[in-house]
């Protein structure tokens, strides 16, 4: 009789043992699989993060190429700028009678999603927006002076595009331009535009 009961006892205890190792492995499958997940969003995560980080500086501002819309967020609604490229004129020439210095025409495209103000009926780009500077370092002033052939783009009301030119002074030659775009919160989108 005591041999049948210490039978039972290590079979008791046998069975114990094997449920509470099954339990542990499923606890073990459970928490790998939480694991693996968290992983997963993490490396997701850090993939959404090296998308934005490509597409911006460490100060936020965006990374856009020529050609490549960028949003500008402002207070009254949204729109998206385009440089579309810049091309060299005889307005120095056509304007002072000499080539000492040239200008430049800076080429963008506006889309208003939906900015509007009591001030404004829409988006209207002017060149304090841009800050251009040479592959030297040196910052382009602007060319306060239009011709017939090209303006700049009007008023563009929500739901319109519209491109236009911005003419610069380039006062030596210049392998590319780093174009800013700036608002009076800071800085925006930043393109660099091979000549």
């Amino acid at each position: 009789m005591k041999r049948i009961f210490s039978l039972l006892l290590v079979c008791t205890m046998c069975l114990s043992m094997v449920g509470c190792s099954s339990k542990t492995n499923e606890t073990q499958n459970a928490e790998t699989k939480n694991a693996e997940t968290k992983n997963a969003e993490t490396e997701s995560a850090e993939t959404s993060a090296d998308d934005a980080a490509a597409k911006a500086d460490g100060s936020g501002v965006v990374s856009a190429a020529v050609g490549e819309p960028f949003q500008v967020d402002a207070k009254y609604g949204s729109y998206l700028i385009t440089i579309t490229g810049i091309e060299e004129t005889d307005w120095w020439e056509r304007k002072h009678n000499n080539e000492k210095k040239s200008v430049i025409l800076l080429n963008y495209e506006v889309e208003n999603i939906n900015f509007s103000s009591i001030l404004s009926e829409g988006v209207k780009v002017e060149y304090d927006l841009f800050r251009i500077v040479d592959s030297k370092g040196g910052t382009l002033s602007p060319f306060l002076w239009y011709f017939d052939d090209v303006s700049a783009a009007d008023t563009v009301k929500p739901g319109e595009k519209a491109s236009g030119s911005i003419p610069y002074v380039l006062e030596r030659n210049s392998e590319y331009f780093d174009v800013t775009f700036t608002r009076s919160t800071g800085d925006v989108a930043k393109v660099r535009v091979d000549m």
